[in-house]
């Protein structure tokens, strides 16, 4: 590994913003040996409708090349994102990076700082009109609409980068980015809301004003639920997942990219929103000189990890800060862990289905229907339909109140587990879902109390995949003996 002081350091802006904003991050950094670079690239369009976050990807290789060529800019070198430029950076690392051997590896750690890993909620309000005119008047009132569709909750361009640089659909594709020898990825994120303006309006708890936690959070989780298959599936366990797969027929887990044991650091700020968290140099709102230090600390770690065992430690201590930060004695709502869910419902010929409905049931839900109602009015703190595929939801889930809330109130003798379960309104006369005329319905324990028996995990993006039967009625095609 290089020294530390001689590395290079590349940081790139996040949708709207420029690469003025990263000055004070900069000079922090030239002031403690490091030595920044901004490329041109640092100034990519994000605001014209046009420009997709693949075509920044591939102006980000070009760029690259050019300074490579010509020397300034020696690999491997460090990369420091913000927002949406942790989208960019991916694709970039996808489409020219997987695969390559270790000594051509062009990036060596990623410090990703409140990246927008699977979206934003505000994604949808850009393309508003209200984004028009806020963020797109010196635009020609352009706001990057290729870009927002891309940061939109539950994307199609999230599913699909996904599957190239964290989940591998074949195991003969698994050409990996992330690794002991490869890029070590390392995220930061406030969990402080916006406390000033405008701004305000578009908090929610467990995020930083525009980015949820879980969303920012590049440990992800995947897994294929198939009602298509003879045996139903009724557990889906974080550990293990391979036998439970095999037993049940029905539950396939994403196979990873990179090695199953490499877990992603995670630091959650306190005190950090999602401008405040590029800014060392300034004390945050609320914030003291112990937790600016800790803030300052975190990012020195990152960039200067100089083993992959010390990032394996640095993994397990950014937990125990964000345990902190969260801490569920908390009375502080902003700061409770969350997860989401995309879940993608088609058909078993790989049809959209757009009109069903998932719910969230506890043991026996016939007998215990409060829990059920309880579950979606405090626990789901949010539900988005992707506005370019009315197949996919985003479903926002605090957890700190799953356990407070929920599991509390299961009576005694009843196994503490929460259930999923979609129905979906049939097609048509001729043909109907599952094999009931209504609908029908699937249903399986998607978390337990037990920690064996969780698939959900804190501050995480899970992607679900559910194939649900078509079945056409006997009308549909019928044998006679001719008269």
């Amino acid at each position: 590994m290089p020294d530390r002081a001689r590395n290079q350091v590349v940081i790139l802006h996040g949708w709207s913003d420029t690469s003025d904003s990263f000055a004070p991050l900069a000079n922090f950094l030239e002031a403690r040996n490091f030595r920044t670079l901004d490329l041109f690239l640092a100034d990519y369009l994000s605001m014209d409708d046009d420009v997709s976050i693949e075509d920044a990807a591939k102006a980000m290789q070009a760029a690259l090349a050019a300074r490579i060529a010509d020397g300034e800019l020696k690999p491997p070198f460090d990369l420091i994102v913000h927002s949406t430029g942790g989208l960019v950076a991916r694709t970039w690392l996808a489409a020219y990076c997987a695969g390559l051997n270790p000594a051509r590896m062009p990036v060596q750690r990623l410090l990703m700082l409140a990246p927008a890993n699977f979206g934003s909620k505000l994604a949808d309000v850009g393309q508003t009109i209200l984004g028009r005119v806020v963020k797109g008047w010196d635009h020609g009132f352009h706001t990057g609409r290729l870009m927002l569709d891309g940061l939109a909750l539950g994307s199609q361009f999230q599913w699909d980068l996904a599957s190239r640089d964290l989940f591998a659909p074949d195991a003969d594709e698994a050409a990996p980015v992330y690794g002991a020898e490869l890029v070590w990825p390392f995220v930061i994120v406030g969990s402080m809301p916006y406390q000033h303006g405008l701004r305000q309006m578009v908090n929610e708890t467990g995020s930083d004003g525009t980015v949820r936690v879980a969303a920012a959070n590049l440990n992800a989780y995947g897994a294929t639920l198939d009602f298509t298959r003879d045996a139903a599936p009724t557990v889906m366990r974080m550990t293990g997942a391979e036998s439970v797969a095999a037993a049940q027929g029905a539950l396939i887990p994403w196979q990873r990219r990179y090695d199953e044991a490499m877990v992603f650091p995670l630091a959650v700020m306190a005190h950090r929103d999602h401008a405040s968290v590029t800014d060392p140099t300034t004390l945050g709102d609320t914030e003291t000189a112990a937790q600016q230090a800790q803030f300052r600390n975190c990012l020195l770690d990152a960039l200067g990890c100089p083993s992959y065992a010390r990032y394996q430690a640095l993994q397990q201590a950014w937990r125990g800060i964000s345990d902190t930060v969260q801490d569920p004695a908390s009375a502080d709502d902003d700061h409770h862990m969350h997860l989401q869910i995309n879940v993608r419902v088609v058909d078993e010929h790989g049809r959209p289905v757009s009109d069903y409905m998932i719910e969230f049931l506890a043991p026996n839900y016939a007998q215990t229907t409060d829990l059920t109602g309880l579950f979606h009015d405090k626990v789901i703190k949010g539900v988005h339909k992707n506005a370019q595929d009315a197949s996919v939801r985003t479903i926002y889930i605090d957890r700190q109140r799953l356990f407070e809330l929920f599991y509390v109130q299961i009576p005694a003798g009843q196994p503490k587990e929460l259930r999923l379960s979609i129905s979906a309104t049939s097609p048509g006369d001729k043909v109907k879902y599952f094999a009931d005329a209504f609908g029908g319905k699937g249903e399986f324990v998607v978390h337990s109390e037990e920690q064996t028996d969780r698939w959900l995990q804190r501050n995480a993006t899970h992607f679900l995949k559910i194939v649900i039967p078509r079945i056409p009625s006997a009308e549909v095609f019928t044998l006679k003996h001719p008269d």
